[in-house]
């Protein structure tokens, strides 16, 4: 019976990405459109984006040190991220009685620390109650419920959204985090304490920059999220102020990306295996590259959101076949003594770009010049492309001859 249990793991620990997903999708989304009843200024809007950047940086760092410590009934991670994410739901719920835009701002940045105190312990508690077999699974499937959570929330911003009564989604929104995590953590899921991971003492080094691959991919990576910032976070400032699309359509973004999401998740690791990482990495460059061009061609006041939604669904597809690869390739070009510190610097050049770039899209549109957004975008990704080309990988079969032979 416990062999059982043991094998519906993977699954159970899936689950609480939902809520996970649902908050990080809703920033692009409802967040801006609820920012904006207070603000028209889309620099103030950025603020939230790099305040939810900043805080995970140095959240994420301090609960993973914490969470090593903690002693509870629980285990060590599953009072963080139950707490975390209970704490979450209820600010959420407290949303609307903002008054002003700093209010909201405090507001947001009080459920984004929550949130990340929660998924530093899930992070971990991912790879701690499964088999060592099923951690490559877990992780898989984690991502893949994590794409749920956006597509619930997709849902909720371009269907329920009422910018009139907005309690009603953020309440629909606080439920969904909160429950899928308490109802699976600690009711159902146990921590298995002879998984739990050893820590080491953190010790600053900066070799990283003499490895020429690894500084490749951060380059790449801080690219990546660079021009996503501009049409993910900034999306309600670019296509609504500036564009005047409806806000249910910007909602509904969310919807086919991560369809698209989805829909590559359930053959990404087959491709990964059969493909040199470089060429996946290098084809999701320039297809996120391409498709922003054809939104230069055809995005203009009045255009059908079905072009709009083409792009979403396109760039859906080639952005988690790129974010995938970001992690495997990271894998494959870190000392393995290191990786968990290389991790953390991963996560820096995510966070950084989406802090820098935010607040320089904010900048840009407020000035007027809205029109700059999609080449920055389109320059950054074609940049990245170039960077994937000079990478040096192994290939699949010099990696499973590698594996035979250790």
């Amino acid at each position: 019976m416990k062999y059982n249990i043991r094998r519906w793991n993977p699954i159970l620990i899936s689950i609480p990405d939902i809520g996970i997903g649902m908050m990080w999708g809703s920033l692009g989304n409802v967040v801006a459109f609820f920012g904006y009843t207070f603000t028209n200024s889309a620099a103030d809007i950025a603020k939230i984006y790099s305040l939810a950047a900043i805080v995970g940086v140095f959240t994420q760092v301090i609960v993973g040190v914490l969470s090593d410590k903690t002693q509870h009934k629980w285990g060590k991670r599953s009072p963080w991220l139950v707490f975390g994410m209970v704490g979450a739901a209820l600010s959420v719920c407290l949303w609307p009685l903002a008054h002003s835009f700093t209010v909201f701002l405090i507001m947001t940045g009080v459920t984004c620390t929550l949130v990340n105190v929660a998924q530093c312990a899930y992070y971990t508690m991912v790879m701690e109650v499964v088999d060592a077999d099923q951690v490559g699974y877990s992780n898989t499937l984690a991502r893949t419920t994590s794409t749920v959570g956006g597509l619930c929330m997709g849902g909720l911003a371009g269907f329920l959204w009422n910018a009139q009564h907005p309690e009603m989604t953020f309440f629909a929104m606080a439920a969904l985090m909160a429950l899928s995590t308490v109802l699976i953590v600690p009711a159902i899921l146990k921590e298995r304490p002879e998984n739990y991971t050893k820590s080491e003492p953190y010790r600053l080094s900066f070799d990283f920059l003499t490895n020429k691959e690894v500084m490749k991919l951060f380059i790449i990576t801080f690219l990546f999220f660079a021009a996503r910032t501009g049409t993910g976070q900034m999306a309600t400032s670019l296509f609504v102020k500036n564009y005047h699309f409806s806000e249910h359509v910007v909602g509904r973004f969310a919807v086919f990306e991560s369809s698209a999401s989805l829909l590559f998740g359930f053959t990404a690791f087959k491709l990964i295996d059969v493909f040199n990482r470089k060429h996946i990495f290098a084809f999701s460059a320039i297809g996120l590259c391409l498709a922003n061009v054809y939104l230069v061609f055809f995005l203009h006041e009045g255009a059908s959101p079905w072009i709009l939604y083409a792009w979403t669904l396109a760039c859906g597809l080639f952005f988690i076949g790129g974010n995938i690869c970001m992690y495997t390739v990271l894998s494959m070009v870190v000392p393995k003594s290191k990786l968990g510190e290389y991790m953390g610097l991963l996560n820096l050049f995510i966070a950084l770009p989406q802090f820098i770039f935010s607040n320089v899209y904010g900048h840009i549109i407020d000035a007027g010049h809205a029109t700059w957004v999609l080449p920055t975008v389109i320059s950054c990704y074609f940049i990245a492309f170039l960077f994937t080309l000079t990478m040096k990988l192994k290939g699949p079969k010099e990696l499973a001859l590698e594996i035979k032979h250790d």
